[in-house]
């Protein structure tokens, strides 16, 4: 009574500030908060260069989600190299440990790193990323294929060098006529379930021989950071990791082939092929350029992460991230468009599938998207071109981000990408790039992913 005369005295009604109150109670709302943001273990899609347009993304971990939702954030200006732009890509935090997508895009005045400070959930740090110093050589897309002016003389080398360490019978099983038949005999399957690969198994190489290997391979695939050759490296240490903890003798990089299908030149027609359980190259050069990049085949067993003899490997990672962070870009009617009508537990186009692609497209049209959602599609694309070689990766990126409009993404299950079932599809006019997670065989209660990229025009170099 005191304090409804109190109220009244003032000119204020009880009655009033109680319905305020409640109003108040009903209307609250949970804000996203984190406990540490974690901008030093940031990883990145790709490696911008110096006055070329670039389109990736950063992964920040963060530690003490509350589990809520969080909208996008606005662009933040880079420092130090100038003209890049962050983008908070809009999600719901974990309770615990995970991880938010920024979208980086713009065009960096020059080399060197460009720092961004953001902020999540009460949190603030600063990530850097290193621009590359632009390349005096370019790429040129030609026909319904593409052609790249690659560092073909290098590749060429680094392959005469390995082949030269070779004993006479070594020789003879690595190196083969071309034949195409012989390029498509590639699968994912442990040594003991598939015994049709070609070339040279690696289980024969000497520490010389390792060492040449390792040298045309870092000669034919990218360097960039978890790309690329890392990759590759990452998933061959991965077999090797399942023999250690009792996969058994399928399992191990010495169960990995080496093909030359024609004589590597830099004048006609050769494919280099790379390929065991859960990786495969298959590289194709027509008259000192590379016509082809795909197929290309990547898994790795364990995931996300694993240790092997001191280091810590990551692979397929900056894939999953990418993909998932351009599924939560899309609003919920998106989602509901890019969502497909059934379940897909594998790959459609995974190996013994060439020239199988659908004739018709489904899912939500890149080209009906916002020009921000268009750049997560691209920055997951990246991923992939960037596993070619670096001045080859830029041409085949052009020539899908040119056609980015008439290209189409679709998926099943979840948009985190993390759980069994999960799957995603970008489908376009050329690209076409499969991520379907499986469960651990060798690793149980764990997942394992399988991710195909094909082209539609130039698998095998298109011939």
């Amino acid at each position: 009574m005191k304090l409804k005369n109190a109220l009244l005295s003032f000119g204020i009604s009880a009655t009033l500030l109680i319905i305020a109150c409640e109003k108040t109670d009903v209307t609250s709302t949970t804000s996203a908060s984190v406990t540490a943001l974690n901008c030093s273990s940031a990883t990145f899609s790709g490696t911008p260069t110096a006055s070329t347009a670039f389109t990736g993304t950063a992964t920040v971990p963060y530690t003490g989600g509350n589990g809520a939702a969080y909208a996008a954030g606005s662009g933040i200006a880079s420092t130090g190299v100038s003209g890049l732009t962050a983008t908070l890509t809009a999600g719901t935090l974990v309770s615990g440990a995970g991880s938010v997508t920024f979208a980086i895009t713009g065009t960096p005045s020059t080399s060197g790193t460009a720092t961004f400070a953001v902020s999540l959930g009460g949190q603030s740090c600063s990530f850097s990323m290193t621009v590359s110093t632009a390349s005096t050589t370019g790429g040129t897309t030609s026909g319904t294929g593409w052609s790249m002016e690659t560092d073909i003389t290098t590749i060429v080398k680094m392959a005469e060098a390995f082949k030269a360490t070779l004993s006479s019978t070594q020789a003879t099983s690595l190196q083969d006529t071309y034949n195409k038949a012989h390029a498509q005999k590639w699968s994912n399957l442990p040594e003991g379930l598939y015994r049709g690969r070609v070339g040279l198994q690696s289980s024969t190489f000497s520490t010389a021989q390792w060492t040449a290997f390792y040298n045309l391979l870092k000669s034919a695939t990218s360097t960039i950071a978890n790309e690329g050759n890392e990759e590759y490296v990452g998933i061959l240490a991965a077999d090797d990791y399942l023999n250690s903890i009792g996969g058994g003798s399928d399992y191990g990089s010495g169960n990995y082939y080496i093909a030359f299908i024609g004589t590597p030149s830099t004048t006609g027609l050769w494919c280099l092929q790379i390929g065991g359980h859960h990786g495969t190259i298959i590289y194709t050069y027509k008259d000192g350029k590379m016509t082809g990049g795909t197929p290309s085949f990547r898994s790795t067993e364990p995931f996300p992460s694993y240790t092997w003899k001191n280091v810590t490997y990551q692979p397929i990672v900056q894939e999953l991230n990418t993909l998932s962070a351009m599924l939560k870009g899309l609003s919920s009617s998106e989602l509901t468009a890019a969502k497909r009508s059934s379940t897909q537990n594998d790959l459609i186009l995974g190996p013994g599938q060439d020239g199988k692609f659908p004739s018709t497209k489904s899912g939500v049209k890149v080209g009906d998207l916002s020009s921000t959602k268009k750049d997560l599609v691209l920055a997951a694309i990246k991923t992939y071109t960037d596993d070619l070689d670096d001045k080859a990766a830029a041409a085949v990126y052009a020539k899908y981000k040119a056609d980015i409009d008439n290209t189409y993404i679709s998926y099943s299950g979840t948009t985190d990408l993390t759980s069994k079932g999960d799957y995603v599809l970008i489908d376009g006019p050329n690209v076409w790039i499969e991520f379907s997670m499986q469960g651990g065989i060798i690793v149980r209660n764990a997942n394992h992913p399988h991710s195909v990229w094909r082209d539609r025009t130039a698998d095998y170099g298109g011939n």
